[in-house]
């Protein structure tokens, strides 16, 4: 059995949890008798290359498209999707599974029909919510949890609010919008900005009909948690093509630590991911600027990045003492690097799906502090075996500080409560069964 994989970056140049997943998958998979290949876009370029990482081939198909506007916009598709097509053709895999769809040039679903018009049978893993939601958040306006269903003029409010457009504006501006869309005039074909924002019912509304184009071609959905599961069956997605396989710790991460003990001042406090707006570094600095030096001492682990939010986050943290910069780590060393810690922070100012981190933490022994989010609530209960702030709120997550500051205990009795944590060993059987059901009609 062939598997090929397709997804928009790859390892070594480009480290996320997608990638890791994506990897371990393929890893676990060619162990036992299964041929795993990675498919992604050589972006920039004419030419099509090769080229193994820890013995996976990894393909990168020619994809030099200009990418305007309207690829952004889903309205043509990329130059590279020949090139996708041949290397589908040359390979010949029993199954086409995309871990990764984005808009513009990068693999999407004009990729995904093309693999359906092959007629391949078809795996779709969705490790964000973006299929779904506009602004990748699933908090209505950043305030309450939304419930997920993709609806025009609901979507269209909470995306302007996303873009930092003040409610009285962002009022008029629904408003004319509404009537365009009710008039069945499309304005993201005019090239400006106007047209942009008077289109967006008209993206939602392609967002809901590219969710229901995309349950139709693949075979399988893969979700990797339970609200995700639910919120595409509100939005009409079949539970026939839905498949739940939750996360999991490849090697002997998995393994539980216990870490039990007085926990005392100052607090040892870790942050490990992007140095991104998207993972909040901003807030847990703003948090601890209004807390004393000597009660928490925060390493924060991070690719070292020179854009302007990473040197932003350097600066706010210039005069704070308790603060250290601890660079990249090698990820077979995290569990235990996190196990020398009392407590993860996972500030994210977006819906996670599921963070590996959290599990890591987990098997490291120690609870996590994180936003009140989907992808987290899932994994952490409040108050027992970790903590939940209010969204994108420094504030909140101050108070939460404060309160363990005073109560270090509290730490010690969540351990108590920390989760066992599944293996990627179990991830990978259940893909491996899931494939086989989906080619034995054609093998009978």
């Amino acid at each position: 059995m062939k598997i090929l994989f397709c997804l928009n970056h790859f390892l070594p140049d480009y480290v996320a949890g997608t990638e890791v997943y994506t990897f371990n998958l393929a890893k676990y998979l060619k162990a036992g008798d299964t041929d795993a290949v990675v498919l992604i876009p050589n972006l920039g370029s004419v030419v099509t290359e090769e080229y193994l990482y820890e013995d996976i081939k990894v393909i990168k198909y020619a994809e030099n498209s200009i990418e305007d506007r309207n690829m952004i916009m889903g309205k043509t598709k990329p130059d590279g999707v020949e090139a996708f097509i041949q290397i589908i053709k040359n390979e010949q895999p029993d199954i086409v599974h995309f871990h990764e769809l984005a808009p513009g040039r990068g693999i999407n679903i004009f990729h995904v029909e093309a693999a359906w018009l092959l007629k391949k049978k078809i795996v779709l893993t969705c490790h964000v919510a973006n299929y779904s939601c506009n602004t990748g958040n699933l908090k209505y306006k950043d305030t309450s949890y939304c419930d997920g269903k993709i609806e025009i003029m609901k979507c269209t409010a909470c995306s302007y609010h996303a873009r930092g457009i003040d409610d009285t504006k962002a009022t008029m501006i629904k408003a004319a919008a509404g009537l365009v869309y009710s008039a069945g005039i499309d304005t993201t074909n005019w090239n400006n900005s106007l047209g942009t924002a008077l289109g967006f019912p008209f993206m939602i509304a392609t967002k809901r009909k590219d969710l229901l184009r995309l349950a139709d071609m693949v075979d399988k959905i893969v979700v990797l948690t339970k609200w995700y599961k639910k919120i595409l069956e509100i939005n009409g997605v079949s539970p026939s093509r839905l498949c739940y396989i939750s996360q999991g710790l490849p090697g002997e991460g998995a393994k539980a630590k216990t870490s039990f003990g007085n926990v005392e001042l100052p607090l040892k406090l870790v942050f490990i991911g992007r140095i991104s707006y998207l993972k909040g570094v901003h807030l847990l600095l703003n948090a601890l600027q209004q807390l004393p030096d000597n009660t928490i001492c925060l390493d924060i682990y991070g690719p070292d990045r020179e854009d302007e939010y990473a040197v932003n986050c350097r600066q706010l943290a210039t005069q704070m003492n308790n603060v250290n910069w601890m660079g990249s780590i090698d990820s077979n060393k995290v569990i235990e690097m996190l196990s020398g810690y009392d407590l993860l922070c996972l500030p994210s100012t977006f819906s996670e799906m599921s963070p590996l981190v959290i599990q890591e933490a987990f098997a490291a022994g120690i609870p996590v502090l994180a936003s009140n989010v989907y992808g987290n609530a899932e994994q952490i209960e409040d108050g027992v075996n970790g903590w939940l702030f209010e969204f994108k709120c420094s504030v909140s997550l101050k108070k939460k500080l404060e309160m363990l500051i005073q109560e270090p205990r509290l730490i010690d009795e969540a351990k108590k409560n920390i989760p066992e944590v599944k293996s990627f060993e179990e991830v990978a059987i259940q893909y491996a069964e899931l494939y086989a059901k989906m080619i034995k009609p054609q093998r009978d």
